[in-house]
């Protein structure tokens, strides 16, 4: 039973997806995810109780997706610092692949639906920045890098500009030029601990 609700549940939030890059933030709505699975409003509700519930669940899904794929980034770092985690950041932003492209609708419900849901965004872009000290030369470049790969990503991600495969490589090649002086160990990052309380 619980596998069956975990399918249920994971086709819901892709239907979900799919109306909001579609129809747009305002197209999401509980009918529209219903009728595109062939199901009632109320086999919609039994998972997600409403469009809120199904936001905050369509954002909690792509962020773990995120945190995944950092962690897979990271893994050969023995105690990953705050340099490397925004490093794989900049990184997971380049790979304009599907897993990348989910990304689009979450931000497009949490920017649009409603303030709780745009603090979201805010918060978790706050969380990224937060990694950078822009007080040294490496960090400045750091920050002038994860801007510029940010930026790019959603101007290609929402159509506000068309672009090859071989544009995008030469702006990430660009990008990557700006982190090729590492700084010395922690002279631009303090070391993330584990025990540390935030």
């Amino acid at each position: 039973m619980g596998r069956a609700k975990t399918i249920e549940r994971s086709a819901i939030l892709d239907a979900a997806e799919a109306i909001t890059m579609e129809r747009g933030a305002a197209g999401l709505t509980i009918a529209a995810v219903a009728e595109r699975m062939g199901i009632t409003n109320g086999g919609v509700q039994y998972t997600f109780r409403s469009k809120e519930a199904l936001i905050d669940a369509m954002f909690e899904r792509w962020n773990a997706d995120y945190v995944d794929r950092i962690d897979e980034i990271c893994k050969d770092e023995r105690e990953p610092d705050n340099y490397a985690v925004a490093r794989a950041h900049i990184a997971s932003t380049s790979n304009f692949d599907e897993r990348s492209k989910r990304r689009a609708p979450s931000m497009l419900v949490s920017l649009l639906n409603s303030p709780q849901h745009m603090e979201l965004t805010r918060e978790w872009y706050r969380e990224r920045i937060s990694l950078i000290d822009a007080g040294t030369d490496a960090g400045r470049r750091l920050r002038t890098a994860f801007f510029a790969m940010e930026g790019a990503f959603l101007m290609r991600l929402f159509g506000l500009v068309q672009m090859e495969q071989e544009e995008w490589d030469s702006i990430v090649r660009d990008v990557d030029e700006l982190l090729d002086h590492k700084p010395t160990p922690n002279s631009a990052f303090f070391v993330v601990s584990k025990d540390e309380d935030a």
